[in-house]
């Protein structure tokens, strides 16, 4: 969902130039340019701001992902982002990754508002959205106490979500998919044991 401005205290603090000076690019965008835009952010030297500063961004960026969770009228098990082409699929992960790194330098970011769309898209026959998924919701987690907050549905959501993916990787990751495993916890969860994730895919 987008930002809900009418709950949120007006800003009084500043935006560095460079990171306003970001904002206004993407805001002007269209898709085709966000995708140039973004696939050029490898690194952040934008400085840090508060995440309400970059609402409408994030409410352009709630639109794809709310899209791209979308389930197929053909077959229920399938997600939009599935059946991308290769622009809307890139589009897509530059979007996942554009926003770890944002999440990582920036404050307030209780603000976000589109998990709904991230536990969905958790569920994509497609790893690397998967894995984007997954490093971005570890940043809220390292960076924030953004996981203890949400809704208890939400917190069951993705608890149920993240078992199936440590018992699936257990039993065929390391065989089928080539993935590179490292130890991770979320004990804001109440998360006992380890569960693996990816960072990366190994090239077989």
């Amino acid at each position: 969902m987008k930002i809900d401005r009418s709950r949120v205290r007006k800003s009084t603090s500043e935006v560095p130039l460079e990171c306003q000076q970001l904002i206004e690019r993407l805001q002007q965008c269209s898709r085709t340019e966000l995708l140039d835009e973004l696939s050029r952010i490898h690194s952040w030297t934008f400085g840090k701001c508060e995440l309400l500063h970059w609402a409408q961004v994030l409410d352009v960026f709630d639109r794809i992902l709310g899209s791209a969770a979308e389930r197929s009228e053909e077959n229920k098990w399938v997600l939009k982002c599935d059946t991308y082409d290769e622009e809307d699929f890139q589009l897509l992960i530059c979007i996942l990754r554009f926003t770890s790194l944002l999440i990582e330098h920036s404050f307030s970011r209780h603000l976000y508002n589109s998990m709904e769309h991230l536990l969905v898209l958790l569920e994509s026959n497609d790893m690397s959205v998967v894995l984007e998924v997954l490093n971005l919701l570890y940043m809220f987690s390292k960076r924030s106490n953004f996981i203890t907050r949400l809704k208890p549905d939400e917190k069951e959501c993705l608890l149920s979500r993240l078992q199936y993916l440590a018992e699936y990787w257990i039993i065929f990751g390391s065989v089928n998919l080539g993935i590179f495993y490292e130890s991770l916890k979320f004990p804001e969860l109440g998360w006992k044991g380890e569960w693996l994730w990816s960072s990366r895919l190994l090239q077989l």
